[in-house]
């Protein structure tokens, strides 16, 4: 830094430190004056600034606090200490210290603006895991088996399709088509197609991204275990003998089966294969007084989904006592599926697609999401979209999520300032890390964007730079340990002993894990569910959920499905889970003259970004002295 940026520099700080907060004490009627170390707080408020700025959050909060330790006039610590805490999802302290702020800075409008943007996002979440929040919309397009999977047009399961489709299922970004007539399983993911004969396979159940049990239709199990390349290697289990028409697993310890001819649903208890329970509406509930048919089955944490193609019907069962939730009508059911948030799709072989949202929410009513998919047989929801099928699998219909009609959260952290040099003028250039649970449909949409630096609009531009994957996961358990791979598992309890563990992480240097993989068994009250989601998508964590001899609740479900979470149904994990990311880069032109002095609210840079009705914001104070020097390509 020059001498002129060292004086300026000095200014500012000097400005800072003359703002009056705290009130001073009194002794027998003596004024007494805080102890005041201006120099250490000016040292500490800018060690927070560069932790803010690495993402080294706890580090910044604790320099902030160090800094008002030694200086309790320092007022704009608690803005900065506001901007930090968003970043962690801390919402209601993040809105206390900016509160605390203005009570000095009553004039601040910029701070004024930012308290109202964040109290709006605070709304925004906590509307996402409510049980009454709206569903995403559901935009649909037809496509022939070869253009959405990336077959050749001279593929077989192109030019003939299957024999007789059963069930489709995914895991990640795997899809596991049942050809039951066909004697096949085929599989799809990362742009390659395997196969496997099995002899009339009903329902492939993934319990990890690359182990799958698939239930044949006479009750024959085995086991499928993939590489890489989608290799599969089978084992077969014993024989459940009865007729299967559909499967999934509840938690590591058991399956529950649709038994369509038997007229149960039944709960099979692994790995010993033996049956536990079984279920089927009262006497005299079933619809139409007709005999109860199971054709699907679908599960939501301890939310039990199940078609009853010949009453007519869909019930909704309590997994752990079997008690009927609730119940409603649907025309010859063939399919059903539980969408992120809880909301329940049920396909009918008229090839219309109805929803209810969700259990427990005031307004339930079923809606009809989709008409005129003809011979349409089974669905899966896939990462984002909802995947729907023929019969003969050729032709699919995808559903794409959509922000609903109300504006939607969307997390944009911005880092990395830097200066750079192009044609004799000054550009600022921002990393941001974007996070949203559209990731996908965000990716191809250019947003709009305004910027406003020093009290003016400056022009600006944001392209996408990056969308990859990153490979870091961290694993929590109630009794710690390792997994069967190997990987280390640390004891949590909680979620909060979880961001315990990730702060001791962040103080220690290490980076915030891109994955955090909680087992079921991890209390999330619902006091903390609104924090730990709000850092999850400030920090674009996603939250994968082991679900270890109990289902995850519907919280702790709704919570990781927001993030594009997978639930896992066995300790035995091939592949350390890795997640997506998308980047944007962000171009400012300076203005000729910049002044680097100034209250950090002075100084802060304001980025407001829309893509549809996904809104981003995100606020970094800008001290052009004190960023990175480099020239243009």
């Amino acid at each position: 830094m020059n001498e002129n940026a060292v004086k300026k520099m000095f200014l500012l700080l000097t400005i800072m430190a003359l703002a009056v907060f705290a009130p001073a004490a009194t002794t027998g009627g003596e004024l007494i004056q805080p102890a005041v170390d201006r120099e250490a707080a000016e040292s500490a408020f800018f060690a927070a600034y560069d932790h803010f700025l690495q993402n080294r959050l706890w580090d910044a909060l604790d320099s902030l606090s160090d800094a008002i330790s030694r200086n309790v006039y320092f007022v704009d610590v608690y803005f900065m200490r506001s901007l930090t805490q968003r970043r962690l999802g801390l919402y209601s302290d993040a809105t206390d210290s900016m509160s605390q702020y203005m009570e000095v800075r009553r004039d601040d409008y910029r701070a004024r603006i930012i308290l109202d943007v964040m109290k709006h996002e605070r709304d925004m979440i906590k509307s996402s895991l409510a049980a009454d929040g709206e569903p995403s919309a559901l935009s649909f397009s037809s496509h022939t088996v070869n253009s959405l999977m990336s077959l050749p047009v001279s593929d077989p399961l192109s030019l003939r399709g299957a024999a007789g489709l059963g069930k489709i299922s995914s895991s990640g970004d795997n899809i596991f088509v049942c050809d039951t007539l066909g004697g096949r399983v085929w599989i799809f993911g990362g742009g390659r197609r395997a196969s496997v004969a099995l002899e009339r396979p009903a329902a492939a159940v993934p319990v990890s991204r690359d182990i799958v049990f698939v239930f044949l239709e006479n009750g024959s199990v085995y086991k499928m275990t993939l590489d890489s390349s989608l290799t599969a290697t089978l084992g077969e289990e014993p024989s459940l003998e009865i007729n299967i028409a559909d499967a999934v697993c509840v938690d590591s310890t058991f399956f529950a089966v649709a038994d369509r001819s038997g007229g149960y649903l039944r709960f099979l208890e692994f790995p010993a294969v033996k049956e536990t329970l079984k279920w089927r509406p009262p006497d005299g509930e079933e619809g139409g007084g007709k005999l109860f048919e199971p054709v699907a089955v679908a599960a939501y944490g301890p939310l039990l989904a199940v078609a009853d193609r010949s009453g007519g019907k869909v019930y909704v069962l309590d997994a752990y006592t079997l008690n009927p939730l609730d119940s409603f009508d649907v025309e010859r059911p063939r399919d059903v599926e539980w969408g992120p948030l809880g909301e329940l799709y049920a396909l009918s072989e008229r090839g219309v697609l109805y929803s209810r949202y969700p259990v427990g929410a005031v307004s339930a009513d079923v809606k009809t999401v989709a008409d005129g998919m003809s011979e349409a047989w089974s669905m899966t929801w896939a990462e984002d979209s909802l995947l729907s099928t023929t019969v003969s699998a050729r032709t699919w219909w995808k559903g794409e999520t959509r922000p609903g009609r109300r504006e939607i959260f969307g997390a944009l952290r911005l880092s990395d300032p830097r200066i750079e040099t192009s044609g004799g003028a000054d550009i600022l250039t921002l990393r941001g890390t974007v996070s949203s649970p559209f990731q996908k449909f965000i990716r191809n949409k250019a947003p709009t964007t305004q910027v406003i630096w020093r009290g003016e609009v400056r022009p600006s531009r944001i392209t996408s730079v990056r969308a990859g994957f990153d490979d870091d996961a961290r694993f929590y358990a109630p009794a710690g340990g390792a997994l069967p791979g190997g990987e280390r598992v640390t004891q949590a309890g909680s979620v909060s002993d979880v961001m315990r563990d990730i702060a001791g992480l962040s103080r220690a240097g290490e980076n915030i894990p891109r994955v955090i993989v909680a087992d079921s068994r991890i209390s999330m009250p619902d006091g903390d569910a609104e924090s730990f989601l709000a850092f999850l998508l400030q920090q674009g964590v996603r939250l994968d959920v082991m679900a270890v001899a109990r289902p995850a609740s519907v919280l702790m479900n709704r919570v990781s499905r927001m993030t594009f979470g997978k639930t896992y149904y066995t300790e035995e994990i091939n592949r350390v889970p890795r997640n997506g990311s998308v980047e944007w880069a962000l171009s400012v032109p300076l203005p000729p003259d910049v002044t680097t002095y100034g209250y950090p609210s002075d100084t802060t840079l304001s980025l407001f970004s829309n893509i549809d009705m996904i809104r981003f914001s995100d606020w970094v104070p800008i001290w052009p002295s004190l960023a990175g020097q480099g020239a243009a390509d």
